[in-house]
């Protein structure tokens, strides 16, 4: 007659309230190979999730004017955020697809899922979490004030920009900032210029039109740097920026993929060098 093995006998008590030893040994059983398939079930069911709009191709939407993140020299595309979007892509096994479109509307057109993701040193913001998932932020920034060289002297500080006039980019923190700090008497004024008009803004602050320009610390360097007679005053206390990809709120599988990448990225060291690469970091 067959007699079941100890690792093959059903579990049962072998009294009312009393737990036999087979039972106990069962219950250790079951919770070790429960144990051990519990993370390839979840890696399963993330791999599942984890959905694109082409198969093997992650679609991005950015705006290709908004240097050092995305900006276009001689017809080719470049940038930080366009050289880290390539990276996540190759490390999830997928094409990057980038979509040039404007910063109007670009938030609308991820809750519309026309993207599988945005980018474009997009600020993490209560409001905007309320439509959108974000990765973790990628970096914490702050906003910086460019002034005219010659038209302020070096021990200038932000408390003589009372009753200037700031430029900065509409539907932007650096206009929540601006608008604040008006409001506060730090400041006379606002001028508000569209996004993809940034440029022109620095063209009035040579030209005494404005007596600052506000941006993120990445875009007002890249400015500094680039514009002869631009320089960075200081950085706006108190508001950090922290930066990162927005996805549909339906899609967390990819977002926990994104978020897995950044983390190999920051851990390997080839976040570090494509900061570096674009002088983000020192």
């Amino acid at each position: 007659m067959y007699r079941p093995a100890m690792d093959d006998a059903p579990c049962r008590t072998s009294g009312a309230g009393t737990l036999s030893r087979r039972r106990l040994l069962c219950q250790l059983r079951d919770a070790t190979v429960g144990a051990l398939l519990l993370p390839v079930v979840s890696l399963v069911r993330a791999e599942q999730e984890r959905t694109t709009l082409k198969p093997g191709v992650l679609r991005i939407g950015t705006y290709f004017v908004n240097p050092p993140f995305e900006f276009i020299s001689a017809g080719a595309r470049f940038g930080f955020e366009v050289e880290l979007m390539k990276e996540i892509a190759q490390r999830l096994g997928l094409q990057p697809e980038f979509v040039n479109t404007r910063w109007e509307v670009i938030l609308h057109q991820m809750q519309q899922n026309l993207y599988d993701c945005i980018v474009g040193g997009i600020t993490i913001t209560p409001d905007r979490q309320r439509s959108l998932a974000w990765s973790t932020p990628y970096m914490t920034t702050t906003l910086s004030l460019l002034v005219d060289a010659a038209k302020s002297p070096a021990n200038m500080t932000l408390a003589d920009l009372k009753g200037a006039t700031v430029g900065v980019q509409a539907a932007t923190t650096d206009y929540d900032a601006a608008v604040a700090m008006q409001r506060a008497g730090e400041i006379g004024s606002v001028k508000v210029y569209s996004f993809a008009r940034i440029a022109d803004a620095i063209t009035d602050l040579a030209a005494g039109r404005v007596n600052a320009v506000m941006k993120v610390y990445p875009v007002a360097a890249w400015f500094a740097r680039n514009t002869p007679g631009v320089r960075i005053l200081a950085q706006v206390p108190g508001d950090p920026q922290p930066l990162g990809i927005g996805f549909s709120k339906t899609n967390g599988g990819l977002v926990a993929a994104v978020d897995n990448a950044l983390t190999q990225m920051q851990q390997d060291g080839s976040y570090k060098t494509i900061e570096q690469h674009w002088g983000l970091r020192g």
